[in-house]
C-alpha cells in the first residue's frame, strides 16, 4: 500500500511540474511560417519569387514561435533600438544562408528584397496596438531559374518549425502542403517552364537553347499525391495537440479526472472534434469571424471551468458534452484564422480540413491513453478522487485562470 501511494505521490509531482511548465509558455498565439513560391516564366527565362512570412521577432530571437515567451519578446520589441537592429541584422545573415532553394537538388543564389526591420517593426507596431504578438513580417527573395532546370523544391532552417509551403506555377493549381522543421520538401515539377538543357550550336558558336515547349500538361510528376498531403494535414493536425496544445491536454486531462469511464470520454471529445471540424468549415470559408482577442480568453475558461467543476461534483453532467462542444468551436475558428492567412485554394480546402481533424482527434486519443497509462490504475480506490484528482484540478484551473488573466489584460 505504501509503495503504491508513493508511487502516485511519484506521478503526481512529475504532472504538477509539467503543468508548472505549460503555464510558463507562451500565450501570444503561436505563427506558423508560411512560404510561398511563384514561378513566372520570362523572356530572359523563369524567375521564382519567394516570401516567408514568420513571426520576426522569435526568428530575430533564433528561437521558434511555439517556444519563445512573450517577456523574450516584449523586452526585444520595446527594448534599445541597437540591440532589435542587430537582432533583426543576425535573422537576415542566417535567412541567406540558412533558407535553402533548390532546383534539381542545387542551391539557387537567393537575391533578398525585403526582410524583418526596424521600420517595418514600427509600422507594426502602429497597425496593431492592442495585439502587437506575435509580429507577422515578410521575407521576400527572388532567384533565376536555369535553362533546363525540371525540379523546384525548398528546405527551410528548423527555426522556423513548420512550415505550410504554397507552390504557384503557370499550368498547375496552386499547391498547399505542410513541411516538418528543416524538412527538404517534394520535388515540384518546372521543366514546361525552363525547357531542355541548351544543346551546343552547329556553328561551334553559343548555345542555342530549345524555347520552352507550350503545352501546360507535363508527363512527369507535378508534385505531391492527394494521399500525400492529407497525411501531412493529419500530422499538422496530431501535432496541433502534441506537443504543441497545451490548452487541449489541459482540458482532456480535466475530462479525464471527474470520470475516467471511456465510452463518456471517448463521446466528449468526438464532440469536440465534430465542433471542431464545423467551424473550421464555416470560418474557413468565410461564414464565422471571431477577433482572437476573444478566442484565448474563452478557451482559458473553458479549460477553468471543466477544472473547477471536477472539485465540486462526482458526477458527469450533461453540459459536459455542450463545454466540449464550445470548446471545439473556439478552436475551429482560431485554426481557420490560419488557413485563411494561408489562402488555400477551394479544392484543398475539404482535404485539409478533414486530415486536420483526423489528426486532431488522434492527439486527443493519445491523451487519453497516456492518462488512462499513468493514472488509470488507481482510479478506483478510495482516495484517488482526494489524492490525485482533486489536486490535478485544482492545479489546471490555476493555470487556466492564469491564462485568462494574461489573455485579457
Amino acid at each position: 500500500m505504501r509503495a503504491r501511494l508513493l508511487a502516485v505521490r511519484c506521478l503526481l509531482l512529475a504532472a504538477l511540474m509539467l503543468l508548472a511548465h505549460t503555464a510558463a509558455a507562451a500565450v501570444h498565439p503561436a505563427l506558423g511560417t508560411v512560404a510561398t513560391i511563384k514561378i513566372t516564366p520570362g523572356p530572359d527565362g523563369a524567375t521564382v519569387e519567394l516570401i516567408v512570412t514568420h513571426d520576426a521577432l522569435a526568428y530575430a530571437l533564433n528561437d521558434t514561435s511555439v517556444r519563445i515567451t512573450d517577456p523574450q519578446m516584449y523586452a526585444l520589441l520595446d527594448g534599445p533600438r541597437e540591440d532589435l537592429a542587430s537582432a533583426l541584422q543576425d535573422g537576415r545573415e542566417r535567412f541567406q544562408s540558412g533558407f535553402k532553394l533548390l532546383a534539381d537538388g542545387q542551391p539557387l543564389e537567393l537575391e533578398l528584397i525585403q526582410s524583418p526591420s526596424l521600420e517595418l517593426i514600427d509600422q507594426w507596431k502602429l497597425d496593431n496596438p492592442t495585439e502587437r504578438l506575435p509580429c507577422k513580417l515578410e521575407f521576400i527573395a527572388q532567384a533565376k531559374l536555369p535553362q533546363g532546370a525540371a525540379t523546384i523544391a525548398i528546405r527551410a532552417p528548423a527555426v522556423f518549425d513548420q512550415v505550410i509551403l504554397g507552390v504557384t506555377r503557370p499550368g498547375f493549381e496552386t499547391t498547399f502542403m505542410p513541411l516538418e522543421p528543416a524538412e527538404t520538401s517534394p520535388e515540384f515539377d518546372v521543366s514546361a517552364l525552363t525547357g531542355p538543357t541548351p544543346t551546343p550550336a552547329s556553328d561551334g558558336g553559343d548555345a542555342a537553347p530549345t524555347p520552352p515547349p507550350a503545352t501546360t500538361h507535363p508527363t512527369r510528376p507535378s508534385g505531391p499525391g492527394v494521399l500525400s498531403v492529407a497525411w501531412r494535414y493529419i500530422e499538422l493536425g496530431y501535432r496541433h495537440i502534441i506537443p504543441n496544445g497545451a490548452d487541449h491536454e489541459l482540458f482532456i486531462l480535466g475530462l479525464f479526472l471527474l470520470n475516467s469511464r471511456l465510452k463518456d470520454l471517448l463521446w466528449q471529445t468526438m464532440t469536440f472534434t465534430l465542433a471542431h471540424t464545423c467551424t473550421v468549415t464555416l470560418a474557413t470559408f468565410g461564414l464565422v469571424h471571431v477577433s482572437p482577442a476573444l478566442i484565448n480568453p474563452v478557451v482559458a475558461l473553458t479549460i477553468a471551468f471543466v477544472a473547477i467543476e471536477n472539485l465540486f461534483t462526482t458526477k458527469v453532467h450533461p453540459w459536459r458534452a455542450g463545454v466540449a462542444f464550445l470548446f471545439g468551436l473556439i478552436h475551429g475558428i482560431g485554426f481557420a484564422a490560419g488557413l485563411l492567412s494561408i489562402g488555400l485554394p477551394p479544392s484543398q480546402l475539404v482535404t485539409a480540413i478533414i486530415a486536420f481533424n483526423v489528426g486532431v482527434e488522434g492527439g486527443h486519443l493519445t491523451i487519453l491513453a497516456i492518462a488512462f497509462a499513468v493514472l488509470g490504475w488507481w482510479r478506483h480506490e478510495s482516495w484517488y478522487r482526494a489524492r490525485v484528482s482533486i489536486p490535478l484540478s485544482v492545479a489546471i484551473a490555476v493555470i487556466a485562470l492564469y491564462w485568462f488573466v494574461q489573455r485579457v489584460v
